[in-house]
Order: C-alpha cells, then structure tokens, then sequence
C-alpha cells in the first residue's frame, strides 16, 4: 500500500459597494456552471489526479479579509511559501494571513508555518518559531540568504517587507530593519538570485500599485476602481553585501519596472550565458525582460527579445509566472497568468535568445480564457519527463458585488467585464502529450476538479516523499488545501536539492541536466515564483520507464558542465553539496 499523505474522501477597488456586500444577510457564491460534455481538443481521460488531504493532514489554517474596508488591497494577498526550512528532509509550508478587520490590522489572521512531520501531517508551529507576520501581508518565499543551508522566511505585504532569519534551532528572528530591507509601498512578488556573481544571493521586491489603506478608505461611496486608474510603482532591487546587509540599487542596476504595475517576477538564465536575468509580469502593462550581464546591471530587451506586448496588442494583467523547458530543447520557457478574457500565455524560447508566442500552438488557450488565473506551475506530475501545467483561479470580489460595480461605474470597465463571474473558480489542469503540446484534463483529476474557490497562491512539490509533486494552494475565499498526487501508473523520478556547501556560496543558478532513455533534461535551481509565493524546492526529473541516470551539473554562472554523475539510480531525493551527490532517502511507493 502506498504510504504517505492520508487520503481523504488585478485589482478593483469598491467602496460602499463592499460595504452592501458584507451586509447582505446571506451572500451565496455560486460555482462556475459545469462544463457542458468534453470540448473538442479537451481529453476525456488522464493520468493525472488528485486527492484532497487537507483536513487528515492537519492543516487548519483559515484565511478572512476585511474587503468591506481595505477594498483592493483586500483581493491581491493569499500567497504561499514551500521549503525544508528545519533541514530535516521534508517540505514545509508557510500560508500568508490577511487582516479580517481593519480597524485591528493587527489582529490577523496572522501567517501560519506548518512543520511536515514526515508522516503525512503537519503542525503549526508558528508560535514555537516566534514568528508573527500579521496585517495587509501578500506575499511568502523561502530563501537560504546566508549560505547556511538554512532557509529564512521573506514576507511582502503593504508598506512592509518582512524577514524572517533563521536562527537553525527551529526559530526566526525578525532582522528587515537591521539587515537594512526597507518596505515598498505595496509589495507582492519577490525574486531571488545573485545579480552580480558574488555568490550572494540578493532580493527584488515587486511594488504593484500607489495606494494604501487610508487612500482606499477615502474613495467616495459607490466608486468603482481598476488598475489603469492608479500610478504604478517601482520596483526594489537590495544587493546584499558581504556583512549580510542589503543595498538597494534597482535605480543603479538599470531595472526599476518604472510604469509598470508588477505582480510578480523571476530571476533565472534565459540565454544560458550564466548570468540571471530578470521577468516581471505587470498588471496592464507591458511585461518586461531584463538581460543580466553578471556585475549587477541589467539592460531591458523586452521588445528585441518579444517577451511582452505582441505587435499592436493591448497589455494583458500579467499576473503569475512559472519557468519550464515544456518542449524540452534545453531552454527554458515562461508560463504567464493573465485576466478573465485573456488566455494564459506561453512565451517559448526560441534557441535560447527569442521569444515566442505559443500559446495556441500548445493547446492552452480553451481551459484558460474565461477565469481570473493567478499561481502557476509547469510540473511534471506523472513523471514521464514532460512538465505538465495547472493554474489558480479565482476573482476578485463576489459577483454580486461585480455587477454592482458595472451599474455605478463611469466609463468602461474593460475586460473585468468578461469572462467568467464567479468568485470562485476551478483550477485549471493540462497534461504534456509531448513536444511543448497539452491537453485540458481538469474534469478527471478528482478532487482537484471539486475546487472553486478564490484561488492565488499555488507550489508544486513531493510532501509526502512518494517522489510524485503534490499541490498546495491558498486563496482570499474557500481555504486554504492540500492535494496529494495520485496520478498513476508513472514513471520512474529523481529529485536533486542543491545545498550550499563550505563556501557559503549561493546555489541559486545552479543548472543540473539530467539524461535518461535517450532524452536530456536540463533546470535551473530557481526561487520557483507562481504567484505571491516563492517556493525552494528540489530540482524533481521525471526519467520515465528509465532505471537511472546520468547526471551534469554546471555551477552558477557557468556555461558547461563542471561534474559529472553515472548511473544515477532513481527513486531517491539526492544533496548536491561540495562537488558530491549523496542519497538523502528513497521515495515512498
């Protein structure tokens, strides 16, 4: 029997509107109306599914914002962070809070950090830890900053960016101020990597939009509001120095996002010359690609390299990113969420130097169009070496709240009045068929079909140790959950956990390529970004009916490969450390 997990059986801002909405004695939110048969392209079986293991696996977390009074702030937190943030072999999460009143901002509910206990379960031990990450947080990402092996805990939110340093004995300790991280007005997304090659690994904080409580509780009664109505914000680039403290230097290193409206953004190689390069998916804007030259600056190549606008397009609501090689040419590509109306977008890499747009080609566009998608993951969920893709979905505010907002406001709406309604809204599942190709499998997934809810964060990884990537998701409405793998029969996986070594130096950039069953699989060990949420995770290879593997790794801001593994048995969570690759502990299957 298989061990593990237990089964179990944008932005708008309303004003009064939100306050009618919070008063209605009993607002019932409806599910998205069931798709009607199979559409044509859309598969009828698949061996991707899901089992929902959240309520046998401990997790309690509930998340409640006060969207009568905070308004658009209120719609854009419910981020989520995934890593081994006690050393111990298993990933933990950390679930982000909101503010349920906002005369208390305070009061929480405050952020939550779930130990996995190895068993299937978990525990909140966010008291024990010492943290308390409360008010309008957004945001959450693992990161090891110091070289230590250690992971601490970075948290954006408004008017504040927290960190949480890991002190190695099970507790944090709150050093933003000390450690010279100062606060965005509205921070959401975080990218991590080193931009200069000092082996150090530095943060970019993403600002979304020029508000603040007090603005939001100022607008008039019945003032309906979108983001082309407010001034973007720049983005925060801290380097980190050699004692541990934070410059910040976006202005100096030439990628500000300046009139951008950034939600969330990603540091990894694009053209595989070894230094990081920087995406920020903006809100309206423009998304923007900056080529990094490895001493810290950067150039914007986004129209050369077509990785935003295409052509005479309108801006899309950039929303959440995810990076995988899905047509397996070794070069990464990018997964982008957009708004209600809009499709997702895939811009596939072109030989590395390119982008292109293969949106359509790839078969994404039908599930995706008419929900509000946000977190994102390009996994390879049945391990058979193509990562497959599944995103959240979720409005913004109730329906009904929606269609009073059409009725008060002045001028067009835009695209917030298309696409589907509903608060909540299904995830959305596509399976690889190979080649850069997918086809929607939602409707047989099983639970994971069952979900509707007001969806953001969303982290792919293997909680339970079987060697299949799990799901964890949050949202603004219907929970928080947990979603077991249980996709079978699958192939053969290895997963590789780059971990700082006697150097202290960064692991970030780090490429590992994997060859098996003739096909060679190359990923970059990346903050994986989704949306509002960062999660440090190992590297996960599915090798098929393959047995084992031969196994390259080319070191952070390199170009070639600098070791060489034979043989590589698969079935095993393996530590990449100081040259050596050794076994942590087989899979559970």
């Amino acid at each position: 029997m298989r061990r593990g997990l237990p089964a179990r059986g944008g932005a708008l801002a309303l004003a009064a509107l939100l306050a009618l909405a919070a008063c209605a004695p009993a607002l019932r939110l409806e599910p998205p109306p069931a798709r009607p048969g199979t559409p044509a392209g859309v598969a009828a079986s698949s061996p991707l599914r899901f089992e929902d293991v959240t309520k046998a696996a401990g997790i309690r977390f509930r998340y409640a914002t006060d969207l009568r009074r905070g308004r658009m702030i209120a719609t854009m937190g419910g981020g989520l962070a995934m890593g081994d943030y006690d050393g111990d072999g298993w990933l933990d999460l950390f679930f982000t809070g909101s503010v349920a009143n906002g005369k208390k901002p305070r009061k929480g509910p405050c952020g939550a950090l779930y130990r996995n206990r190895g068993d299937g379960t978990f525990e909140d031990v966010t008291g024990k830890a010492g943290i308390r990450a409360c008010g309008w947080t957004m945001g959450a990402s693992f990161v090891d900053l110091s070289g230590s092996g250690r992971l601490d805990l970075v948290v954006t939110g408004l008017g504040e960016t927290t960190l949480w340093e890991n002190q190695g004995d099970g507790t944090f300790r709150e050093t933003s101020a000390a450690r010279g991280l100062v606060a965005g007005k509205f921070a959401i997304g975080l990218a991590a990597g080193d931009v200069n090659g000092d082996g150090r690994p530095d943060l970019y904080v993403v600002d979304y939009l020029d508000t603040d409580y007090a603005r939001e509780r100022a607008f008039p009664q019945f003032q309906v509001r979108i983001p082309e109505d407010y001034e973007g914000q720049d983005a925060l680039l801290f380097v980190q120095r050699p004692d541990g403290s934070f410059e910040e230097r976006a202005g100096a290193a030439g990628c500000t996002n300046h009139g951008g409206k950034g939600l969330q953004a990603v540091l990894f190689d694009y053209d595989g010359d070894g230094a990081e390069d920087l995406y920020v998916t903006n809100d309206r804007v423009t998304n923007r690609l900056y080529k990094g030259h490895g001493d810290g600056t950067f150039t914007d190549v986004t129209v050369e390299a077509g990785a935003g606008v295409r052509e005479m397009a309108q801006p899309r609501a950039g929303m959440g990113i995810a990076v995988g090689d899905v047509d397996g040419d070794g070069h990464p590509d990018i997964l982008v969420t957009n708004f209600g109306g809009e499709p997702v977008t895939l811009y596939r890499s072109v030989e590395g130097l390119l982008f292109d747009d293969g949106t359509d080609a790839a078969g994404l566009t039908r599930g995706s169009w008419p929900y509000v998608q946000w977190g994102a993951e390009v996994p390879d969920l049945d391990d058979d070496g193509w990562p497959d893709a599944v995103a959240l979905s979720g409005h913004l505010v109730p329906r009904l709240v929606l269609m009073l907002g059409k009725m008060f406001r002045k001028g067009s709406m835009g695209l917030y009045a298309v696409g589907d309604q509903s608060y909540r809204q299904p995830a959305v599942l596509w399976h690889a068929t190979g080649g850069g190709r997918f086809e929607e499998v939602t409707a047989t997934s099983g639970d994971l079909a069952k979900l509707h809810v007001a969806g953001r964060g969303l982290a792919a990884g293997d909680l339970d140790g079987d060697g299949r990537l799990d799901l964890a998701t949050a949202g603004t409405s219907g929970g928080v959950h947990l979603f077991r793998n249980a996709s079978g029969p699958s192939g053969h996986a290895l997963e590789i956990l780059p971990v700082a070594g006697a150097g202290r130096r960064t692991v970030l950039g780090t490429k590992v390529a994997v060859t098996a069953g003739g096909r060679r699989q190359v990923q970059e060990f990346i903050l994986r970004p989704s949306y509002a949420s960062g999660s440090w995770v190992p590297l996960h290879f599915g090798i098929g009916a393959a047995a084992e593997a031969t196994v390259e790794v080319i070191p952070p801001g390199a170009t070639g490969p600098a070791l060489r593994f034979e043989r590589v048995a698969a079935g095993r969570l393996y530590r990449l450390r100081d040259g050596t690759l050794d076994p942590l502990r087989p899979f559970r299957r």
